[in-house]
C-alpha cells in the first residue's frame, strides 16, 4: 500500500514538475522546433563537414550552423529588401489621379463606361431617394408642402432625364418616364385627381396612400435605370465601376475606421516583434548548433527516460525525418521553383516589380489549393484588359496552368521518391490551421503535427490489434480481448503477486516429491 502511495505521489510531482516545464518552454518552442528541423533537412551537410574537419565534432557543429543561418538569411533578407522597396515605388506611383485614368482606361476595355446622361440619371436617383425617405420615415399627408416641393425636384430631374435619353434612344422609354411622372405628380397635385375625370380617379396613383406610393416610385425607378445601363449583370457591372465621389469617401471611411486601430496595434507592437524576432533568432542559432553537437546523446536521453518502447520512439524519429523532409524540402523547394518559373513568364511579358511578384507567388504556392494562380491570374488579366495585349495573355496563362502548376508535381517526386503524402483535404486544413495557431510558421508545423497523429494513431491501433490477438487476461479475470469484442484465442495471463507466489511454492513441492520418488526407485543396475 505504501508504494502505491509512493507511486502516486510521484506521478503528482512529474505532472506538476511537467506543467512547470511546458510553462517555462513554450515560449521556445518554435525556435526549438524550427531548429530540430533544420538538423533533419541539412544532416546530409553537416555529415560532409564533419569529414571535413576529421570528426571534429564542435567545429563541425559551429561550421554547420554559420553555413545555414548564412544560406538562408542573406538571400530572404535580400529578397524582402528588394520586394519591401518595389512596393514602396508601386504605392508611390498610383495616386488617385492615376489610379482613376487607369480604372477610365479597364472601364473602355471592358465596354463599362456610364452612358452620358449618367449625372442626370444620378440626380433623379438623388431625388427620388429624398422623396421616398420623407414618405417613409416622417409622418406626412400629401399635401405637406414638404412633398410638393421633393416632388416637383423629381419632376425636373425626371424631365431632364428624358430629354438626355431621347437624343440617344429615341422614344423606347416614354411609357416608363410616364409612369414615374405620374406617380411623382400625385405627390405634388393630389387635388388635381380628386377633381379629374371618371378615367383619372380609377387609376391606381389616385387613391394611393404615401407609403405606396413611395414603394411604387423606388421599384419603377429601379427597373428604368437597370434597363438604361444595359440591364441584369451589365447594369451592376457598370454601377460597380464606376463610383461615385460619395461611394469612393464613403468606402474610403470604411476602410479606415477597419484599418486605423489595427494599424495603431501593429505600430505599438513593432518594438516588441523586433526583440522577439532577434532573440528568436538566437534560440534558434544556439539550438541549432547544440543539436548538431550533441543530438544523437539527446536522443538517447529521451528514450531511456520515455515509457514507450523503443520500436515506437525509433518509428517517431523516423516519421518525424520523413515528414520533416516533405514538408520543408518538397514544400519549399516546390513553392521556390514556381516563384521563379513565374517570374520568367512575368519578365517575358515585361512586366514591373519582379521580385515583388516572384515573392507573393512563392508565397501562395505553399498553401494547398491556392497556389500561384492567387498572382499569375491577376497578371494575366492586366495584361490583357488594362494593357490590351490579349494574345500576350492568353499564353502567359498557357504558361501558368501547364508549366507553373504543374512543376510542383515534379519537384516533389524527386524529393519524396514515392513516399506517402497528406491528403490533400488534410494538408490544406493543416496549413490554414497551422498559419491561423502559429502564423506563418503554421505553413511547415501544421502538416507535421498531423502526419505524428497519423503516426501514433497506427501505433495505437497495433497495440489494440496486439491486445486482440492475444487476448490478454489481467487480474481479477477481465480479459481484453473479450472486452473488445474479439475472437478467444490462447491466453496469456498476467497475474498478481500473491498468486504468482502460492503457485510458484506448489510447483516446487512437486518437483521436490517427483525427486524423491526418483531417488526412492531401484536402478537397473541395483535390480
Amino acid at each position: 500500500m505504501s508504494r502505491l502511495i509512493s507511486f502516486a505521489v510521484l506521478i503528482g510531482i512529474i505532472v506538476v514538475l511537467g506543467l512547470l516545464f511546458y510553462r517555462v518552454l513554450i515560449g521556445f518552442f518554435i525556435p526549438v522546433f524550427l531548429a530540430a528541423v533544420l538538423v533533419v533537412v541539412f544532416r546530409p551537410l553537416h555529415h560532409w563537414v564533419l569529414a571535413k574537419t576529421n570528426q571534429r565534432k564542435r567545429l563541425a557543429a559551429a561550421l554547420t550552423t554559420l553555413l545555414i543561418m548564412v544560406a538562408l538569411m542573406l538571400p530572404v533578407g535580400l529578397a524582402l529588401t528588394f520586394a519591401t522597396i518595389q512596393c514602396i515605388h508601386l504605392i508611390d506611383l498610383n495616386d488617385p489621379q492615376t489610379l482613376e485614368l487607369r480604372l477610365q482606361r479597364v472601364r473602355g476595355s471592358l465596354r463599362l463606361e456610364m452612358p452620358p446622361y449618367r449625372d442626370q440619371l444620378r440626380s433623379v436617383d438623388i431625388e427620388i431617394g429624398r422623396l421616398v425617405e420623407l414618405l417613409v420615415n416622417e409622418p406626412t399627408q400629401l399635401e405637406d408642402p414638404r412633398l410638393v416641393m421633393h416632388g416637383e425636384r423629381v419632376l425636373d430631374s425626371l424631365s431632364n432625364l428624358q430629354d438626355a435619353v431621347a437624343t440617344i434612344d429615341g422614344e423606347k422609354w416614354r411609357m416608363q418616364f410616364d409612369n414615374l411622372a405620374e406617380l411623382a405628380v400625385s405627390v405634388t397635385h393630389p387635388a388635381q385627381e380628386e377633381v379629374g375625370t371618371e378615367d383619372e380617379q380609377t387609376k391606381p396613383s389616385a387613391s394611393m396612400e404615401p407609403g405606396q406610393i413611395a414603394v411604387d416610385l423606388k421599384s419603377q425607378f429601379s427597373k428604368l435605370k437597370t434597363s438604361l445601363l444595359g440591364g441584369g449583370f451589365l447594369a451592376f457591372a457598370r454601377e460597380t465601376a464606376n463610383p461615385t465621389k460619395e461611394d469612393i469617401a464613403r468606402m474610403t471611411q470604411s476602410v479606415l475606421e477597419y484599418v486605423r486601430p489595427r494599424l495603431l496595434s501593429i505600430t505599438g507592437a513593432t518594438g516588441t516583434f523586433l526583440v522577439k524576432l532577434i532573440f528568436g533568432t538566437v534560440i534558434l542559432t544556439v539550438a541549432t548548433f547544440f543539436f548538431f553537437y550533441d543530438g544523437p546523446a539527446m536522443i538517447k536521453t529521451v528514450m531511456h527516460l520515455s515509457p514507450l518502447d523503443d520500436k515506437y520512439e525509433e518509428e517517431l524519429l523516423l516519421e518525424f525525418d520523413r515528414i520533416s523532409r516533405a514538408v520543408v524540402l518538397a514544400t519549399l523547394l516546390s513553392a521556390i521553383t514556381q516563384g521563379l518559373v513565374a517570374g520568367l513568364g512575368y519578365a517575358v511579358v515585361g512586366m514591373n516589380f519582379l521580385t515583388l511578384l516572384i515573392i507573393l507567388t512563392t508565397i501562395f504556392a505553399m498553401v494547398p489549393f491556392v497556389g500561384p494562380a492567387v498572382v499569375w491570374v491577376p497578371v494575366c488579366l492586366y495584361v490583357g484588359i488594362y494593357e490590351e495585349r490579349i494574345n500576350t495573355a492568353i499564353l502567359l496563362a498557357l504558361w501558368g496552368v501547364l508549366v507553373v502548376g504543374t512543376i510542383d508535381n515534379v519537384v516533389k517526386a524527386l524529393v519524396l521518391h514515392g513516399q506517402s503524402q497528406l491528403h490533400p483535404l488534410l494538408a490544406l486544413l493543416s496549413v490554414l490551421g497551422g498559419v491561423q495557431a502559429l502564423g506563418p510558421i503554421g505553413i511547415v508545423v501544421g502538416p507535421m503535427v498531423v502526419a505524428l497523429l497519423q503516426t501514433l494513431l497506427s501505433i495505437l491501433q497495433r497495440e489494440l490489434m496486439h491486445f486482440e490477438d492475444h487476448g490478454i487476461v489481467f487480474s481479477g479475470g477481465t480479459t481484453v480481448g473479450t472486452q473488445l469484442g474479439t475472437r478467444r484465442t490462447p491466453m496469456r495471463t498476467v497475474a498478481d503477486p500473491e498468486s504468482a507466489a502460492d503457485k510458484s511454492s506448489e510447483a516446487s513441492r512437486t518437483k521436490a516429491n517427483e525427486t524423491s520418488q526418483t531417488n526412492q526407485s531401484p536402478t537397473k543396475d541395483e535390480t
